[in-house]
């Protein structure tokens, strides 16, 4: 029984592991737009990985072990995505700019495996019916697409009161969870003095402090703190 219980163990962390893997290759799709064919996918990939898990042994004894094994594989995993960034990008992985100023980026389309049609849908969805007026869009990691549109597009439009207004962006992360993300920085063309100058200014002497911390292109920077 013993080497029974072992194996269902094995065999468990085996398909948990292999369904992540499956779930990064096939891709992100929000659940609330899958489609039939997905939903038949999903039923089969369970279906198999309930089979991979218990193998000729179906004892209600050892599937409840294999269950509990999942469950408590998949509390890890999510204190791995809260507290690790690493483990947050390889399991999650990031936003995926599919429209960049106006212009659709094939390769990133491709990347995020949505069709045109089902992009174009999403788009009128937002009210947006043309990609020219998109200044960013982005598939997030659970498949929903966000738009900022073009600062002359957006609502009571600037352009019909001949106003200027500079474009802001997307905020770019700085600081997770009391972290300094590095590329991120230097991607804004600032550096570690500048955060530790700005976080002094919002009263705040230690980036361990911080919960969260991003900056816009106009390099105003927004700060949330952990709650003591």
């Amino acid at each position: 029984m013993l080497e029974e219980i072992i194996e269902i163990i094995f065999r468990s962390i085996c398909t948990y592991i292999i369904l992540l893997i499956l779930g990064r290759i096939i891709g992100r799709k929000l659940i609330s737009r899958i489609t039939f064919y997905d939903f038949i996918v999903g039923v089969t990939i369970g279906a198999i990985a309930v089979r991979i898990a218990l193998g000729s042994k179906e004892s209600p004894i050892l599937a409840t072990i294999s269950l509990i094994i999942i469950t408590i594989l998949v509390v890890i995993t999510d204190h791995l995505d809260i507290k690790s960034i690493k483990f947050r990008k390889i399991v999650d992985g990031e936003p995926i700019i599919i429209i960049n100023n106006g212009k659709l980026l094939d390769y990133n389309v491709r990347k995020a495996k949505i069709t045109i049609n089902k992009l174009m849908m999403q788009l009128r969805e937002k009210d947006i019916f043309n990609i020219d007026d998109v200044l960013i869009a982005a598939i997030e990691s659970d498949g929903q697409l966000t738009v900022l549109e073009k600062a002359s597009k957006q609502a009571v439009t600037t352009s019909d009161l001949n106003i200027s207004k500079p474009e802001t962006g997307l905020i770019t992360d700085i600081i997770i969870d009391g972290k300094i993300m590095y590329d991120n920085l230097k991607a804004t063309n600032h550096d570690e003095n500048w955060v530790i100058g700005q976080l002094k200014n919002n009263n705040i002497s230690y980036v361990e402090d911080v919960f969260y911390a991003g900056v816009n292109l106009t390099g105003k920077l927004y700060v949330s703190t952990k709650t003591k």
